[in-house]
């Protein structure tokens, strides 16, 4: 992690910092924005880094836009984790296409379409999806699946994730995780 901080801290108008104690991720990235104010933010997760070559392509591919995030290619493949990206786009309302990657660039300024602290959503989903929403100028660019690697979505997440969503998907949620829960069952049981 430390490598791909202060190798993205020498690139012009990108700082880098570090945070020891553990936070909630909403709260890192809003303490980040106002450190800095007016520049940009390259978020990622200290805990699963993506590699120099993931970040040297999101910030090569900065063109002025107010927010690029990455995705990986070919998309993770598990079950529960597209699960779990489906159900994130749905009650999101979102076109973004990785949204469980947790690396981003984007303009110090949108530090108010964070969520709050208790949003279960990956807070950097969430900013592309108000983003795109308010008519922010959005990228996304792909990455090597290997450059960038995956948290593992767990039942837990996924549930939660459904639990909390708006009245509108919390139906559709709940019923895609009772498919995939006996999916999973049953899978498990053959094995």
């Amino acid at each position: 992690a430390t490598d791909a901080a202060n190798r993205a801290a020498t690139r012009p108008f990108v700082y880098a910092t570090y945070h020891r104690q553990p936070r909630r991720p909403a709260y890192l990235l809003r303490d980040a924005c106002t450190l800095i104010g007016g520049e940009l933010v390259l978020a990622f997760d200290a805990a699963t880094p993506p590699s120099a070559s993931a970040l040297e392509r999101l910030l090569t591919a900065y063109d002025g836009q107010d927010i690029i995030t990455g995705m990986r290619t070919p998309a993770p493949t598990s079950l529960l984790h597209r699960t779990h990206t489906a159900l994130l786009k749905q009650i999101l309302v979102s076109d973004q296409a990785d949204p469980l990657l947790p690396l981003a660039l984007f303009r110090a300024e949108l530090i108010d379409l964070l969520p709050g602290d208790g949003e279960l959503a990956p807070p950097l989903a969430h900013v592309y999806a108000v983003a795109r929403r308010r008519n922010y100028t959005t990228a996304q660019i792909a990455l090597p699946a290997h450059s960038a690697p995956t948290c593992p979505s767990t039942i837990g997440d996924v549930a939660s994730l459904a639990a909390q969503g708006p009245a509108r998907s919390t139906r559709p949620a709940l019923g895609t995780l009772i498919v995939v829960a006996s999916l999973w069952l049953l899978l498990r049981r053959r094995r």
